[in-house]
């Protein structure tokens, strides 16, 4: 289950318009994006909202209540995007299927959401950012939650190995599903694949071809014994 808010924004805050609320989100996103934590400046975007520095202090206890605020609206679009595509329809529910949905809708995500994927780069990179390990346990979590029914299913049904451990099992698919996304939106992380230059039809292939290793190993049927 989805833990507490790590942090909550004043009353004033929540009762201002949702236009208004949502303004001010975007800005703080982007700032925070664009800098990382330590060199996020809340002056600039008092500047861009031009707004007074103090209004900002009236929503939020500080800049790292501000930036927790802005990591759960994160997690909450991640626990979104899992919630709509990791098909719960046990016991039918196939997991590689599951997977790959996720894959897309990951793909999706960053496209949609580049300063998002962008702020979780930076928690995943930046070492200086407040609460920085349960951040990134959070997110962690989510694999765990969404595919471990999913593979006790398989494995229960012969379908996936009982010699690999279940953690094993969902650690390796994140693995594989988070460094893919990252080579996807940074070209410098994807090991030589040219994930980003690549046509809707190559980037499937290159998916299936990512999920069909997952499924049946590395090793060679010629190589038993």
């Amino acid at each position: 289950m989805m833990q507490e808010r790590l942090s909550s924004p004043t009353n004033t805050f929540s009762k201002l318009p949702a236009e208004k609320k949502a303004k001010i989100e975007a800005a703080l996103l982007k700032e925070f994006a664009d800098k990382g934590y330590q060199k996020a400046s809340l002056n600039t975007v008092v500047g861009s909202l031009g707004i007074a520095k103090g209004s900002l202090y009236q929503y939020f206890a500080n800049k790292e209540s501000i930036f927790l605020y802005i990591f759960d609206l994160f997690t909450a679009k991640v626990k979104g995007m899992l919630q709509r595509s990791s098909g719960h329809e046990l016991p039918q529910a196939d997991l590689w299927q599951a997977v790959r949905r996720t894959m897309f809708a990951g793909i999706a995500f960053i496209d949609r959401y580049p300063d998002f994927y962008q702020l979780y780069l930076n928690v995943l990179f930046e070492h200086e950012v407040p609460q920085r390990e349960e951040l990134i346990s959070r997110v962690r979590l989510f694999p765990m939650e969404y595919f471990g029914p999913l593979v006790a299913l398989g494995q229960a049904q012969g379908r996936i190995s009982r010699a690999v451990p279940l953690s094993m099992v969902v650690f390796l698919i994140d693995a594989s599903l988070d460094r893919f996304l990252q080579g996807y939106a940074r070209s410098y992380l994807d090991g030589g694949l040219g994930l980003a230059t690549m046509g809707p039809s190559e980037l499937v292939a290159e998916v299936d071809l990512l999920i069909k290793t997952l499924k049946n190993g590395l090793g060679s049927h010629e190589d038993q014994g």
